[in-house]
C-alpha cells in the first residue's frame, strides 16, 4: 500500500513539474504576443508542452485561435475557435455531469475547463474571425457566421443563468451586446437593425444595474457586490457612484440607441430623447443617424492568474480520511490529541486568519478561518488588475490633421471580470479543495505522530529527538503535498484586458487613429500615440479593429 501511494505521489509530482514547465513556456509566448511579434509567438506556442497536453486541449485551441487570427489566418482561427466551442460543449454536457467527485484529483492534473469568462470570449473571437474573413472575401456567409456566433454567445449566458450550479455575478457581458449590435448593423438588413437596437438597450440596462459590480464604472463596487450578494437583488443606487468611464459608455449607448432609432423608427426619435435624457451634444450627433465607421480597440492583455494561499482547519477533515491505518490511529488517540500534536509539536498554527487583502469576498472566507491546527493551500485568483485609464480618441486625415476627437469608452474590463469570476470560484471550491489537501496532511501527521511515539516511548529525555524526527517526517511529506497542490493557474493569456468601442461618420478616404490620456477630468488637446491607419470605402458600415498597450 505504501509503495502504491509512493508511486502515485511521484506521478503527480511529475505532472506538477510539467505544469510548471508549461507555465514558463506560455509566459514567453505571452510576452511575444504582447510585443506584437506574432510569428515568434506562434513558433513558441507550437514548441510548448501545451500542444502535447491532452488535459489542456481547450486552452490549446483558444491560444492557437488567438495567434492565428493575429496573423491574419482567419481559416485556421475559425477552425480552432469552433473546435474550442465544441470542446466546451463536450466538457460541460458530458464529462462534468459524469465526473466522480474524487478528492485525490489535483486541479492542475485535471482537464482545463476554462473559467466562465474564457468560455464566453471564445464567441467574441470566433465572431470577429468570421467578420475579418468577410472583409477579405465579401462572402455573406461569413457575415452570417459572425451574426450566428453572436446569437450563440447570447445563448451561452442564457444557459449559464439557468444552471443551478453556476449562480454568478457574471451573468451577461456588455461586449456581447455592443459588439453584437454592431455586427448585426453591418448586415444592412432592417430586421437585424431592430435586433441591434434592442441589444444597445440591453447594454444600457446592464450598465445601470449589473455594471455596478465593476470598479471601472462604480467607485463603490465592492460595497455594491457585498450588498448584491447579501440581498440577492440590485442594491440601492446610493452604492453606485458612477465614474467618468460610466459616463463615457452611457453617452455612447445613448448615441447608439438614438441614432439607430432615427434611422429605422424616425417618428420615435423625440420620444426616445425624452426617455433617455441624453446630453444635448449626444442628441444632436444622433439626429444625423448612425456612423459608418466602428472602431474596436483591444487594450493590453488580461492579468495573469496566481496562486493565493488560504488556511483550512484539519479537524473538520478528519471524518473524511479514507486511509484505514490513519483512521484506526486517530480513533485510538482521539481527534483532540491529533490536533494538539499538530499545533504543539509540528507548529501548525494558522497564519492567515485576517482578511485576505484585496479579496472582494473576504468576509465569507474569513468567516471560515480557523484558530485551531490548520494547513495551507492555494487557489487561483487575479489580484493585481492594472488601472485602465480614460482615453481621448483622435481621427487624423491623410495629411495628419485632426478632424474628429472624443472619449473612447471602455465596454468591458476583462481583468475585473476575471477577478470577480475567480473569487466566486474560490468560495465554491474552498471547502472541497481544503478538505482534500487536509486529508493528505492528516495522513502525514499520523505518520509523524507514530515516529514521535516510537522514539519518545520509555525515554523521558528523548522529547527533543522525537520531536525533531517527527518534524522531519512531516515536513518531508508536506513539501511533497505542497508541490502537488499548487493552484491551477492555466488560463487564456491572450484575452485583452479591456475592450473599447466607438463609432464615427467619415467620408471615403485614408485615416489614422490616435489616442491620448485624460489628465484628471481634462481632455487632452493633441494625440500622443498613433495606433494605426484605416481606409473608409463606399461600401457602408465597417468595423475596424486595433490592438494597443499604453
Amino acid at each position: 500500500m505504501v509503495r502504491v501511494h509512493t508511486f502515485l505521489f511521484i506521478g503527480l509530482f511529475f505532472l506538477g513539474a510539467c505544469a510548471s514547465g508549461m507555465k514558463d513556456q506560455l509566459k514567453e509566448y505571452r510576452n511575444a504576443y504582447a510585443s506584437r511579434d506574432y510569428v515568434k509567438a506562434a513558433k513558441l506556442l507550437e514548441k510548448s508542452k501545451l500542444k502535447k497536453s491532452p488535459k489542456s486541449a481547450l486552452l490549446w485551441h483558444m491560444e492557437k485561435g488567438s495567434v492565428s487570427l493575429a496573423q491574419g489566418q482567419e481559416d485556421a482561427a475559425i477552425t480552432h475557435f469552433q473546435t474550442a466551442l465544441d470542446l466546451i460543449d463536450k466538457l460541460y454536457t458530458t464529462k462534468v455531469s459524469s465526473k466522480a467527485a474524487s478528492l485525490l484529483i489535483n486541479d492542475p492534473s485535471d482537464d482545463f475547463y476554462g473559467a466562465s469568462y474564457e468560455r464566453s470570449y471564445v464567441h467574441y473571437f470566433l465572431s470577429k474571425s468570421y467578420y475579418s474573413r468577410y472583409l477579405k472575401t465579401g462572402n455573406k456567409l461569413d457575415l452570417q457566421g459572425a451574426r450566428g456566433t453572436i446569437l450563440a454567445w447570447d445563448t451561452y449566458f442564457t444557459e449559464l443563468q439557468r444552471s443551478a450550479s453556476s449562480k454568478t455575478l457574471y451573468s451577461t457581458d456588455l461586449m456581447l451586446k455592443v459588439f453584437g449590435g454592431e455586427i448585426h448593423e453591418v448586415s444592412e438588413i432592417r430586421n437585424d437593425k431592430q435586433i441591434s437596437l434592442q441589444l444597445y438597450k440591453d447594454a444600457l440596462n446592464i450598465l445601470h444595474g449589473p455594471g455596478g459590480i465593476f470598479s471601472i464604472f462604480n467607485s463603490k463596487n465592492i460595497d455594491y457586490i457585498k450588498a448584491f450578494e447579501k440581498e440577492g437583488k440590485t442594491p440601492s443606487s446610493k452604492l453606485y457612484v458612477s465614474t467618468p468611464a460610466y459616463d463615457d459608455l452611457k453617452d455612447f449607448l445613448h448615441f447608439k440607441i438614438l441614432s439607430l432609432t432615427k434611422e429605422i423608427r424616425g417618428s420615435d426619435f423625440n420620444a426616445q430623447v425624452k426617455t433617455l435624457k441624453p446630453k444635448e451634444a449626444v442628441s444632436k450627433q444622433a439626429s444625423a443617424g448612425p456612423g459608418n465607421v466602428v472602431l474596436v480597440l483591444e487594450e493590453g492583455l488580461i492579468p495573469e492568474k496566481t496562486g493565493k494561499p488560504f488556511n483550512f482547519g484539519i479537524k473538520g477533515a478528519i471524518k473524511s480520511v479514507d486511509n484505514s491505518g490513519a483512521q484506526a490511529f486517530i480513533a485510538t488517540v482521539g481527534t483532540e490529541i491529533v490536533t494538539a500534536f499538530a499545533m504543539n509539536k509540528l507548529g501548525m498554527i494558522p497564519e492567515r486568519t485576517a482578511s485576505p487583502g484585496s479579496f472582494i469576498f473576504a468576509h465569507d472566507v474569513t468567516r471560515l478561518a480557523v484558530q485551531e491546527a490548520a494547513i495551507e493551500f492555494e487557489l487561483p485568483m487575479i489580484e493585481n488588475v492594472p488601472l485602465v485609464q480614460r482615453l481621448q480618441m483622435f481621427i487624423l486625415d491623410d495629411k495628419g490633421v485632426v478632424i474628429q476627437k472624443g472619449p473612447l469608452p471602455v465596454v468591458s474590463e476583462n481583468g475585473d471580470i476575471a477577478r470577480i469570476v475567480l473569487e466566486e470560484d474560490v468560495l465554491a471550491r474552498y471547502v472541497k479543495t481544503g478538505t482534500r489537501v487536509a486529508i493528505k496532511h492528516l495522513v502525514a501527521i499520523v505518520a509523524a505522530m507514530k515516529v514521535y511515539q516510537s522514539l519518545k516511548q520509555g525515554n523521558n529525555d528523548g522529547d527533543f529527538l522525537a520531536k525533531t524526527a517527527a518534524m522531519a517526517t512531516y515536513v518531508g511529506a508536506a513539501k511533497g503535498i505542497a508541490a502537488l497542490e499548487k493552484a491551477d493557474t492555466r488560463h487564456w493569456t491572450t484575452i485583452p484586458q479591456a475592450l473599447r468601442v466607438t463609432e464615427v461618420k467619415l467620408p471615403p478616404g485614408n485615416y489614422q487613429l490616435a489616442v491620448a490620456h485624460y489628465v484628471g477630468e481634462k481632455a487632452p488637446e493633441a494625440p500622443t500615440k498613433i495606433l494605426g491607419p484605416f481606409q473608409v470605402k463606399n461600401s457602408g458600415k465597417e468595423i475596424f479593429n486595433f490592438k494597443f498597450d499604453l
